[in-house]
């Protein structure tokens, strides 16, 4: 198991086709309900009562520390056999399973496991004896994203369908100050006003979709712990391009920046804002990995990346559009000025725009 979608599934099977005992049976036909078929549904309201009935039988038993009696709720919980560590899991996974702020109909979902887990929580908590089960869940709860962590992520979530509107407004008035920024990020010398203009067209049927992306009913933030515990961890964030759901999975470099406020950085928020333009820009558009930010994002005067390259680069699609709109501040401004010093690729997709 290495995605969301995955443990996803394999959770909605369990409430739908196991039973479970005490105030979580009585609480799975709500639990159920929040598993759409094309991703996570409802209020969320149920996941609240399903902590607080969790907690409040844990301080009931006598004789455990908290995150024994905790693991022993769960499994007494998950009922009888078959399938009681799926069951287990399927409890776990909810706890730590958050609906964040909405705008209109949209919801945003966030995955947030303890990080002593080292697998997805169905790897974790396997075993046939209640024991074994409760040796596996009895474990510190220190989750990966805190609470101010996951507010940002949902508030950057309306920043950037604002941002990637904001910019479809702008690309189609065209202001010379909007072409010359264009130029900056994906001409040269030699681009003509000719290919501009279709560069601009390209954008903004770009930024639309980014914006649609960001509007869709369901989004879910998640830690991998995989990636986490593999190396993978020191980056900023990724998603799966063919996975069904939009999930992004923020990573520990993010996290590293995520409280960051000082004066001369960009804010959080713009920050994780930028970080999700450019992974639904892989998402919706194809575009790649041909340059991150700090190696200089400028084609012209760079050596190895050139202006058709630009257009295929996350990276440049996500810094462009935050500077565009005045939010790129700190040593990340100075990104889109130089040119670029290396490349980590050629492009290798074709871009999913008009």
């Amino acid at each position: 198991m290495d995605k969301f979608s995955e443990a996803f599934a394999k959770a909605k099977e369990a409430l739908t086709t196991l039973t479970f005992a005490g105030d979580a049976e009585k609480l799975r036909p709500k639990l159920k309900k929040l598993f759409g078929d094309k991703g996570p549904s409802g209020d969320g309201e149920v996941l609240g009562k399903l902590r607080t009935a969790i907690n409040g039988k844990a301080l009931e038993e006598t004789g455990l520390g908290l995150n024994r009696a905790k693991a022993k709720v769960i499994v007494d919980s998950a009922g009888v056999k078959p399938k009681k560590d799926t069951k287990a899991a399927t409890l776990k996974m909810l706890k730590h399973f958050y609906r964040g702020k909405s705008a209109g109909g949209q919801v945003i979902w966030v995955y947030s496991p303890p990080k002593i887990y080292t697998k997805w929580i169905f790897d974790e908590v396997q075993g046939d004896s209640d024991q074994t089960l409760i040796n596996a869940l009895d474990k510190t709860e220190d989750e990966v994203y805190s609470l101010e962590e996951r507010g940002v992520m949902c508030s950057a979530v309306q920043t950037a369908r604002k941002v990637t509107m904001d910019v479809v407004a702008k690309l189609g008035k065209g202001s010379e100050e909007t072409k010359k920024k264009v130029k900056q990020y994906f001409g040269d010398s030699t681009t003509t006003d000719k290919q501009l203009k279709t560069v601009i067209s390209t954008l903004k049927a770009g930024y639309k979709k980014i914006a649609s992306a960001c509007n869709s009913a369901t989004l879910v933030f998640s830690d991998e712990p995989l990636d986490r515990n593999s190396g993978g961890w020191k980056d900023w964030a990724f998603i799966y391009t063919t996975e069904s759901m939009k999930v992004i999975y923020l990573q520990g470099a993010w996290l590293a920046k995520a409280k960051e406020t000082t004066p001369d950085n960009q804010a959080p928020l713009y920050r994780c804002t930028r970080t999700l333009i450019h992974e639904l820009s892989h998402k919706v558009c194809s575009t790649e990995d041909i340059v991150y930010g700090p190696k200089g994002l400028k084609p012209d005067g760079s050596a190895c990346l050139k202006a058709e390259y630009a257009l295929h680069n996350a990276d440049s699609w996500a810094y462009f559009a935050i500077d565009l709109l005045g939010y790129l501040t700190g040593p990340d401004k100075d990104n889109g000025t130089r040119p670029t010093t290396a490349i980590l690729r050629t492009p290798q997709r074709t871009l999913t725009v008009p």
